[in-house]
């Protein structure tokens, strides 16, 4: 008998507790839905909010296509919305400010740069650490900007262009091991090895060799990326699988340990360099951060790699890495993509390249190793690149609003308290309120001028964003992609091979596309060709 009361009030007290997080749940639920009522926004429920809206346009896509096509297709399929509204899919995830227009990014990103939303460190802590550059606030963000932005800084840049030409020599010696095999590949798993031996040049002087032997370090980071969140997954057991956290913990350590190596090496080589008095002119980025940090820290003469430094250089080559990795690479995927599905561009710059290098390609390294500024003479290039970024942009910045802090647009105040604030660089680029033939591909548009039709608006592209915090290493980005577009694009035809890896694949994925396109963009960390971007390699004859 008196198990069974006991039994009895435990059941009772379960229910209470059950009963009583219901009840918390639906009152939360109700005061939530209760303020988003009034706010513009796609078609709503009160009691599921944007939740059905949102899965008409997952489902309009397929499974695992990048979340930022999504704003662009409720305008397109709701007209009736501006260029700020709202998304309401609590408790999925955090109601989000959506701001497709350059005056209203503008008050967010600069004149009063909201701190990132907590989700973005929930993302990024597995893969960069905690001291990464991204997530960072405040003072602390601050100061390590300023002691990595004279690495990056042009002029530095300009001086290392010497190791980014040999090691895209060498991508360009792999891609014609591959038309002569003739088998289907992943660009862009090629192009990621050489942004990463680049990065790795560029800010440690150290040659990874990533594209000639495998690698511990992206091995570890390319592991770990299998385990980011998938876009669009509701699968709880995937989310919180306890393998994944401990799958984070052995591949941070591995990048943790060898990257610590690296930097300790570097120090000893950058000490010997100094008593032989035979330091370099280009010095990578670690060198000059670290003689900013000793700057700014007042100290001098010292004997090994400061902790403190050492910690926050570890997280923040990862995050070179990352950007690198998720960005540069697929780019490069795009370029390729869009110039083939547009011959006269393509042309255009082949006959730029052939002006400013010579028709033989065989001198063209040299001639850049020998004058790297002649990198700035390419307008017609530079709008290639730009134009593949407003169509294909591979990131954008997701903020936390804040109590007081209201959006100002159009005689409206949009309340940023409790939202993810989003400016869509991808709905954005493509929105034509802002662009002439916005879904075109006309690089010409950035070579327009001022008053011009095709001339952008002023803020409008934002591929790298705005503000204090954009992007340290676009400069890096823009040198990578033209040299690797001068040193392959004329020797080579890259081509899409989707149906040849559906064979390989041995399923159908020919329904997998994204207004007809196979290489839409994916999320595996940021935003990326859908399967590697697989492709075959001719060479031509110009």
């Amino acid at each position: 008998m008196a198990a069974k009361l006991q039994l009895l009030s435990l059941v009772t007290a379960v229910g209470v507790l059950v009963a009583g997080l219901v009840i918390k749940f639906l009152v939360a639920l109700y005061f939530h839905r209760q303020r988003m009522s009034k706010l513009p926004k796609p078609p709503w429920h009160p009691i599921f909010g944007n939740l059905i809206t949102m899965g008409k346009a997952a489902a309009s896509y397929p499974p695992n296509t990048h979340p930022h096509m999504f704003p662009h297709w409720l305008r397109q399929h709701f007209p009736d919305l501006g260029p700020l509204f709202y998304i309401d899919v609590w408790p999925i995830n955090a109601p989000m400010l959506i701001i497709l227009d350059p005056t209203a990014a503008a008050q967010v990103m600069v004149q009063h740069s909201l701190p990132k939303h907590p989700s973005v460190k929930d993302y990024v802590y597995p893969l960069l650490g905690t001291k990464n550059i991204v997530t960072l606030e405040g003072k602390e963000w601050k100061m390590w900007r300023g002691i990595f932005n004279p690495g990056f800084a042009l002029g530095n840049l300009m001086s290392l262009v010497g190791g980014m030409v040999a090691d895209t020599v060498q991508f360009t010696q792999i891609l014609s091991e591959y038309a002569a095999q003739g088998k289907v590949f992943q660009f862009e798993d090629a192009a990621t090895r050489l942004t990463v031996d680049i990065i790795a040049n560029v800010a440690l002087d150290v040659p990874l060799r990533s594209q000639t032997t495998e690698n511990e370090l992206l091995n570890a980071f390319r592991n770990q990326l299998k385990w980011m969140p998938i876009a669009n997954d509701l699968n709880l057991f995937r989310k919180y699988n306890p393998w994944k956290f401990i799958q984070h913990r052995i591949n941070s350590r591995i990048m943790t340990n060898y990257l610590d190596d690296l930097l300790e090496k570097r120090f000893a080589a950058r000490g010997q360099e100094e008593k032989a008095k035979t330091s370099k002119r280009n010095k990578p980025v670690i060198d000059l951060a670290l003689d900013a940090y000793l700057d700014e820290t007042s100290q001098s003469g010292v004997s090994g790699l400061p902790v403190a430094f050492k910690r926050s250089a570890i997280d923040q080559f990862k995050t070179f890495l990352f950007a690198g990795h998720d960005t540069t690479s697929s780019t490069a995927c795009y370029i390729v993509h869009m110039l083939a599905k547009n011959p006269e561009a393509l042309r255009k710059l082949f006959q730029e390249h052939d002006e400013v290098y010579g028709t033989d390609t065989a001198k063209t390294a040299q001639a850049i190793t020998d004058d790297p500024h002649s990198l700035n003479r390419l307008p017609y290039t530079m709008a290639v690149i730009r134009e593949v970024l407003r169509l294909r942009p591979p990131v954008s910045s997701v903020r936390e609003g804040e109590l007081d802090m209201y959006v100002e647009f159009d005689g409206q105040r949009y309340p940023t308290e409790h939202m993810m604030v989003w400016p869509v660089s991808y709905a954005m680029h493509r929105s034509p309120d802002l662009w002439v033939k916005a879904e075109e591909f006309i690089p010409e548009r950035f070579l327009a001028k001022e008053g011009e039709p095709l001339f952008p608006i002023k803020g409008a592209w934002r591929p790298f964003e705005f503000g204090p915090r954009n992007c340290i290493g676009q400069e890096l980005a823009y040198i990578e992609l033209k040299i690797f577009m001068i040193l392959t694009l004329r020797d080579f035809d890259i081509r899409t091979a989707y149906n040849e890896q559906d064979k390989i694949d041995g399923r159908d994925r020919s329904t997998h596309t994204q207004e007809g396109d196979r290489a839409y963009q994916i999320l595996v960390a940021t935003a990326k060709p859908a399967l590697g971007y697989p492709a075959k390699v001719y060479k031509r004859n110009r």
